[in-house]
């Protein structure tokens, strides 16, 4: 059989191809950028690493066998990264007062007692809706919102909590992790990438830099025609916008639903500081959008993983749904903002070592209740045409890899039926 044809070199196109090799099918990647990994990238510094991207992935028996076969590193967290703050007038381990507290008691113990069908999210069900309804305002307002902000960079009245707290694997793997968690490699998430592709090219997958996957035109018309036994397998890994682009003289419905995505906007600076700035033990800080932040929350890098450097670094995250000018700003307006804010949150200034900082516009698919709707229609799709990626039902990047392992069994399923 012709080898499939993976389009896009990211973590999703990588993992798509890893599966397909294990079930014996031949692989080529075409990702039309010069480097592999899409939004991952890990920067080398005089002071430690930088993440343009994902920190980590969620662990996972799969994730950990993923980095078993590759020959990856598997490193977990550090103690002080259980520690997670949102803002509340200051850093809060928890930002509810006792009667609020006791409010959220209440009516969870009442909705898992009474009303346990009506505790899951109904369709179409925003998550302010189905958060207020299950757990009420504050702890919406205070937990579940900042929370999936984090997560999402998305607006809680308009994100689809069915989208968010739903569907797992249909090819779910046997046996536990060592432990839950966020992982990565010793050398970051770009590590990950590298081992991958290295892995993959010892198995004879060709990796095309600067290259445009081919996809033929196989548009099925009515009555559909048989496909013909030599037609390639394509697997379209790549952002809803260019898997659009790549449909769109050959399948003109799908190309149209998917160039209607809603797209978010990123930034991330990492600074470094004197380790003496590393003042508060924890993961990060979550900040609400209603305490007058234009920061969506920071991460404490060296209170993640081990081995990231001597300075103390943190990665500030901004943009999302209700901040889309962000990427407009400059460097020194942006540097201004988050020294300004800072000071807030910690209540003092510090002078950074350095800082790095990492634009991406578009970023993540807005998993509103419109996607919703959009995922729960069926794309008419050429015959032996696929699509894998962050917009399809999980952002994490664990849950892309239960899709593409999904992805490569359904296609590994369809070559045994007509060979």
């Amino acid at each position: 059989m012709k080898p499939v044809a993976v389009a896009g070199g990211g973590f999703s196109g990588l993992a798509t191809a890893f599966y397909l090799t294990r079930h014996g099918i031949p692989v080529e990647i075409f990702e039309r950028s010069g480097r592999l990994g899409g939004l991952i990238s890990t920067r080398k510094t005089p002071y430690g690493l930088v993440e343009t991207a994902a920190h980590g992935i969620s662990n996972s028996a799969r994730v950990e066998d993923l980095f078993r076969e590759v020959g990856a590193d598997l490193v977990f967290t550090r103690p002080e990264s259980r520690a997670r703050y949102i803002y509340r007038g200051g850093p809060r381990r928890w930002p509810l007062g006792a009667g609020e507290s006791f409010g959220l008691l209440a009516r969870a113990t009442g909705r898992v007692l009474f009303h346990g069908a009506r505790f899951r999210p109904a369709p179409g069900e925003s998550v302010s809706g189905w958060g207020t309804r299950v757990f009420g305002l504050a702890a919406t307002e205070w937990i579940l919102a900042p929370a999936l902000q984090g997560i999402y960079a998305g607006s809680a009245s308009r994100l689809s909590a069915s989208l968010i707290f739903g569907k797992r694997s249909r090819f779910p793997m046997n046996g536990k992790p060592r432990r839950r968690g966020l992982v990565a490699p010793p050398g970051g998430m770009g590590e990950l990438v590298e081992k991958m592709a290295a892995h993959l090219q010892e198995r004879g997958v060709a990796i095309h830099l600067n290259a445009v996957a081919p996809v033929e035109p196989v548009e099925p018309v009515e009555p559909v025609e048989p496909v013909e036994e030599d037609a390639r397998w394509k697997v379209l890994c790549t952002s809803a916008r260019d898997a659009s682009q790549l449909l769109h003289d050959i399948a003109s419905e799908p190309s149209r639903r998917l160039s209607r995505v809603e797209m978010l906007p990123l930034v991330t600076a990492t600074s470094f500081y004197s380790a003496r700035e590393n003042g508060l033990s924890g993961f990060g800080i979550l900040i609400p959008r209603h305490q007058g932040f234009r920061a969506l929350g920071v991460l404490f890098d060296t209170n993640i993983f081990e081995g990231r450097g001597e300075a103390h670094s943190e990665t500030w995250i901004l943009g999302g749904a209700e901040d889309r000018s962000v990427t407009e700003l400059g460097d020194g307006a942006l540097f201004d903002l988050i020294d300004a804010e800072r000071q807030r949150l910690f209540g003092r200034r510090a002078s950074p070592l350095c800082r790095y900082v990492t634009r991406w516009d578009p970023a993540l698919p807005h998993y509103t209740v419109e996607l919703e709707s959009f995922l729960a229609e069926p794309l008419p799709l050429p015959p032996r045409t696929y699509l894998v990626g962050n917009y399809l039902g999980g952002i994490g990047l664990a849950k892309i890899l239960d899709r593409a392992h999904d992805t490569a069994a359904q296609i590994a399923g369809e070559c045994r039926r007509v060979a």
